[in-house]
C-alpha cells in the first residue's frame, strides 16, 4: 500500500512539472481520493490498529486533504460489522445468559461499528433503551499482532534513521491499547467523568448498567445526538457551530488543567452535539489521570510558551520529564511552538497547512540535530489530544482565541488548593 500510494503521487508530480498543470487547484484531487480509498480499503482488510491510525487520520482537517478526510471519515463508525451471530455468541459468553434472557429486545443490525467494537440498540426487561458495545471476536489476538509489527519496525527504524525513534510512541500503545479493550475500565472511567462534570449539564456521558456490563460487553444508556463534524447536521438542527467549538475547548481544557482526568479519543466519531449546545462523549476506554505535579507542569509550561521565554520553556520541559540527547533546550523550544506557541501567537483554534509544514520542517531539524531522548507518556496522549481538537476545530471553523481560552483555567489551577 505505501509503495503504490507514494510511486502514483511522484508520478503524478513528475507528470505536473513536465506539462505545468501541477499548478492546477484540482490537479491532486483525485489522486487524494484514490489513495485514501486504498487506505481504507487496506484498513478494513487487516483491522485492529490501522482503523485506528486512519480514525486520527480523518480526524486531521487542518493538515490533510479533504479528499482523504471525507474517505477516511467512514472508519470513524461505518466500518462492515460483524455477523449478527458472531456477536451473539461474543455477548452471551461474556454475559452468561441467552440474549432473550438478558434484554427485552435486541437490533441485530448495528448502529456503529469501529476499529474494536459495534454498538447495538436494545431494551432491558425493566424498560430502559440501551447501546450495547460488543468487542469483535479475537480482536485482542489482532492488536496483539499489530503491536508486534509495529514494534519491530519502529526498533529497526530507531537504529536506521535515529531521528525517527518512534519507541517513546511505541510504548504509550502498549500501555493504553490494553484499556481500550476492557470494558469494565471505561464503565468506571464514565463514572469518573460523571463525576468531574456533575455541575455541568452541557456535558454529558453515557451510564453504564454494571449488570450488563463485562470485560467484552458494555452496556449504556441509549443517547440521540448529532456527529460533531456533520456541519449540515449541526446547521438544520439550529445549533452553532462556533458555540459547539468554544464549548468542545472549554470541555477539554478543564479535564486537563483543572480535573487532571482526561478523554484520549475525541475523534468525531465519539463526540455527538445536542441542541443547546450540550456536547456527548463516548468511547470513554482511553482516558488518563494526570497526577498534580504533572497538571501543575503543563500550565507552567503553557505559561513559558505564552511568555515566550525560551529558558523558562526548556525548565518547564524538563521538570516534566523531557530530555534531549545534548541536554541543550533547542528542540524544546521547537516542540513548545508545535503543541501551543503556534495558535497562541496565531490567535487561532487549530493549525493550517502553511503553519504545519514550516513548524514541521523546523522539528524535524531540531530532531535531527538533538532527539528527544526521553518523554512522559501522558504527555504524548496531551500531544495527540491536542491534534484531533485541532482537526475538529477546522471542521468548525472555530473562532476561538487560544489565549482567551485558556488563561482562566490556568488561573482556576493557580487559586485552587493543591
Amino acid at each position: 500500500m505505501v509503495v503504490t500510494v507514494y510511486a502514483s503521487y511522484k508520478a503524478l508530480q513528475i507528470v505536473g512539472k513536465v506539462t505545468g498543470r501541477s499548478a492546477e487547484a484540482d490537479y491532486y484531487a483525485r489522486q487524494h481520493r484514490r489513495a485514501a480509498h486504498l487506505v481504507r480499503a487496506t484498513a478494513l482488510r487487516l483491522e485492529g490498529l490501522l482503523i485506528k491510525a486512519c480514525q486520527f487520520a480523518a480526524s486531521r482537517a487542518d493538515i490533510l486533504p479533504r479528499e482523504f478526510t471525507d474517505v477516511l471519515a467512514t472508519l470513524h463508525d461505518r466500518v462492515p460489522p460483524r455477523a449478527s451471530e458472531e456477536m451473539r455468541v461474543q455477548i452471551e459468553s461474556g454475559l452468561g445468559g441467552t440474549i432473550e434472557d438478558l434484554f427485552a429486545t435486541f437490533d441485530r443490525q448495528p448502529v456503529a461499528a469501529a476499529s474494536l467494537a459495534q454498538v447495538h440498540r436494545a431494551r432491558t426487561h425493566q424498560g430502559q433503551d440501551v447501546a450495547v458495545k460488543v468487542q469483535y471476536p479475537g480482536i485482542d489476538r489482532i492488536v496483539a499482532t499489530d503491536l508486534a509489527n509495529f514494534g519491530f519496525f519502529v526498533q529497526l527504524l530507531a537504529r536506521i534513521e535515529k531521528r525517527f525513534d518512534l519507541r517513546l510512541l511505541l510504548h504509550e500503545l502498549r500501555v493504553t491499547i490494553p484499556l481500550e479493550l476492557d470494558f469494565v475500565n471505561e464503565a468506571a472511567n464514565a463514572k469518573h467523568f460523571a463525576a468531574d462534570f456533575a455541575d455541568d449539564d452541557r456535558i454529558v456521558f453515557p451510564t453504564p448498567v454494571d449488570e450488563l456490563t463485562c470485560r467484552t460487553v458494555l452496556t449504556m444508556n441509549f443517547i440521540e445526538g448529532t456527529k460533531i463534524s456533520d456541519i449540515a447536521g449541526l446547521t438544520s438542527a439550529g445549533i452553532d457551530k462556533h458555540a459547539v467549538a468554544e464549548l468542545l475547548t472549554d470541555c477539554y481544557l478543564r479535564q486537563i488543567l483543572v480535573n487532571g482526568f482526561f478523554h484520549g479519543d475525541p475523534h468525531p466519531g465519539n463526540i455527538l452535539v445536542q441542541g443547546g449546545p450540550k456536547l456527548v462523549l463516548l468511547d470513554l476506554g482511553l482516558a488518563k489521570q494526570l497526577s498534580t505535579e504533572m497538571r501543575n507542569g503543563v500550565v507552567k509550561l503553557a505559561a513559558a510558551i505564552i511568555s515566550r521565554d525560551a529558558d523558562l520553556i526548556g525548565s518547564a520541559f524538563r521538570e516534566l520529564g523531557f530530555k534531549t540527547r545534548s541536554g541543550d533546550d533547542d528542540t524544546l523550544i521547537t516542540l513548545g511552538e508545535v503543541m501551543l506557541g503556534q495558535a497562541i501567537h496565531a490567535g487561532k483554534a487549530y493549525a493550517d497547512l502553511q503553519m504545519v509544514e514550516r513548524i514541521n520542517r523546523e522539528l524535524m531539524e531540531a530532531l535531527r540535530v538533538n532527539p528527544i531522548v526521553r518523554a512522559p507518556s501522558d504527555l504524548l496522549l496531551v500531544l495527540r489530544v491536542m491534534g484531533l481538537l485541532s482537526g475538529i476545530g477546522k471542521m468548525l471553523d472555530s473562532r476561538v482565541d487560544p489565549m482567551a481560552a485558556i488563561l482562566p483555567f490556568m488561573m482556576d489551577t493557580w487559586l485552587s488548593p493543591a
